[in-house]
């Protein structure tokens, strides 16, 4: 069969990109990849530091309803003094963590807990507690390494029984205030409410905020300052510091105070300070200090239970009056 002549007309053939046009469209495209994605990463870091804002929020909530019930906060240690000063991880009852657990919907959890035992050993869905991440208590901005191989400093005082476990760390602890740690001469804080030392006392008189490292904390009476203006908890970087990576139930993990400056350089890529300075990476009162993956400061909650952020610029002594509960001064506004 012969088609008609009009249906045999040459088509026109189709047009095609050159080399170059394809070079510009491939410019193009990365140009918009490259101003959308810090608007990208903006937008997820600022819904994961909502995130622990919220977590940070539950947290506050859970200390007020702990004080309610107990007319106190959360001791810094519970332990029956076995092992030496050092070694009471051996028989200690867990960290103001674990003590709060009932509080954070952790019912079941706090219930599996042998307490006539060391806790962290207790076994819990069939692996030991220390295993167990919990989700208000990690910063989904903070490092994304949840558990240490542990072989720390505890360990290795306490004969190294404990070497190597995998623990799950935590990003928040509570605060031992304008402690002034025993280093660099420090004979006390700025404004002589606490002694130089670790925080380690039962005594009020030598801590300065609300928490110690041992068995004592203050009342909301004791916080004189008051509640909206002393920090309660803060962010930490395990990874950043010497003991939190024992992990979050284990009571030298919670070791921080507001005494060094926020986001202090002392994690294993940061260049630190050099020798001999009172803020280089082996100085405790830096070392310990509170720190976040958030760009340009640190979340932390009020003993009112208020969630604030604060800057790296913030005036170093206002950040330590936000840290003592009995200092008098009055302090500036976040």
């Amino acid at each position: 069969m012969t088609l008609p002549q009009s249906s045999r007309t040459n088509k026109k053939p189709l047009a095609a990109f050159t080399l170059v046009e394809l070079l510009v469209v491939i410019a193009i495209i990365g140009i918009l990849v490259a101003l959308l994605l810090p608007a990208v990463q903006s937008a997820r870091e600022a819904a994961r530091r909502m995130q622990c804002s919220n977590n940070l929020k539950q947290l506050g909530l859970a200390l007020h309803n702990y004080h309610d019930t107990h007319k106190q906060l959360p001791l810094g240690s519970v332990y029956d003094g076995t092992g030496g000063f050092h070694c009471r991880h051996h028989s200690h009852k867990g960290s103001v963590l674990v003590q709060i657990l009932p509080y954070i919907e952790q019912q079941s959890f706090y219930d599996a807990l042998d307490m006539d035992d060391d806790v962290m050993y207790s076994i819990v869905g069939g692996k030991p507690a220390h295993e167990h991440s919990i989700g208000t208590y990690v910063c989904p901005s903070n490092d994304s390494q949840v558990y240490f191989d542990k072989n720390g400093y505890s360990a290795n005082v306490c004969g190294g029984s404990d070497l190597n476990e995998k623990r799950a760390v935590g990003h928040y602890s509570p605060s031992l205030g304008n402690q002034y740690f025993s280093v660099c001469g420090a004979g006390g804080n700025l404004f002589g409410t606490g002694t130089a030392g670790h925080g380690d006392s039962m005594e009020a008189g030598k801590i300065s905020g609300p928490f110690s490292h041992m068995a004592w904390s203050a009342r909301f009476a004791d916080i004189r300052d008051g509640l909206s203006n002393t920090i309660a908890m803060g962010e930490i970087r395990p990874k950043c510091s010497w003991h939190a990576k024992d992990g979050w139930m284990h009571i030298d993990s919670m070791w921080f105070a507001t005494t060094g400056v926020i986001n202090n350089d002392n994690c294993p890529d940061d260049p630190g300070w050099v020798a001999g300075v009172c803020n280089n990476k082996t100085d405790w009162g830096s070392a310990q200090a509170f720190k976040s993956s958030h760009p340009g400061g640190c979340q932390f909650v009020f003993c009112d239970g208020s969630v604030h952020f604060i800057t790296e610029g913030i005036d170093y002594r206002n950040y330590q009056r936000l840290g003592d509960r009995r200092d008098g001064e009055p302090v500036e506004a976040l």
